[in-house]
């Protein structure tokens, strides 16, 4: 049974959406108000922090940890919400499986070639891309994953990185997101990202429902 920090309420996924964009955009003021929106409209602390979490792997540290101090304004963590984090033998273990099951419905029947063209160009990244991004942060309890994904989408549209958005829309497509969701995704990351950027954003999320043939 998931726990009720996973689910969400289409306000409570539009204010998360808007958050994980403005962790993006760069503007310690724009954050900070996204935060503090967020808060008043009931999102719990542990959800931001997830989002939080996840930026660092398509946005890097720097963002993350501004992220997180700006976030400790509002809520700190408690020591239960990390323990799963620790490099432990197990947990790593853990990490790979459902890193590689998590990866593999977000690409569906292409995960194979994903795999095999990230060791070709990344080998670096093969293995660090299914334990620490898929299986480590993207598969944790936190958020549902269709959330979570839906927060991913905000940040690549506001980062215009067309190829990993259309990734990400069509891996949220196919973890059970319609394209409803996946609009009201863009939308929350245009309160704060300039109009020509979710422009292009917009014609890549048409492309992947287009190819879906959605409604």
């Amino acid at each position: 049974m998931q726990g009720t920090d996973r689910i969400a309420s289409p306000e409570v996924e539009r204010h998360l959406c808007r958050v994980a964009a403005a962790l993006c955009c760069g503007s310690e003021d724009q954050l900070r108000d996204a935060f503090r929106q967020a808060s008043a409209e009931g999102v719990l602390p542990s959800q931001l922090r997830e989002v939080v979490l996840t930026s660092y792997l398509f946005d890097g540290y720097p963002t993350a940890l501004e992220g997180f101090r700006i976030l400790a304004e509002f809520s700190r963590p408690s020591e239960t919400e990390c323990h799963d984090l620790h490099y432990s033998p197990r947990n790593v273990e853990t990490w790979l499986e459902r890193g590689i099951e998590l990866c593999r419905a977000v690409y569906g029947p292409n995960f194979e070639r994903l795999i095999e063209r990230v060791a070709a160009i990344a080998p670096e990244l093969r293995e660090a891309m299914l334990v620490e991004g898929y299986g480590k942060v993207l598969a944790r309890e936190g958020l549902d994953p269709v959330v979570r994904e839906l927060c991913v989408v905000a940040m690549l549209a506001t980062k215009h990185r067309p190829r990993q958005l259309l990734s990400h829309v069509l891996g949220a497509l196919r973890l059970g997101a319609d394209s409803e969701r996946l609009h009201c995704a863009v939308e929350a990351a245009t309160e704060v990202s300039p109009e020509e950027v979710i422009g292009k954003a917009k014609v890549v999320l048409k492309e992947a429902i287009d190819s879906l043939r959605l409604p």
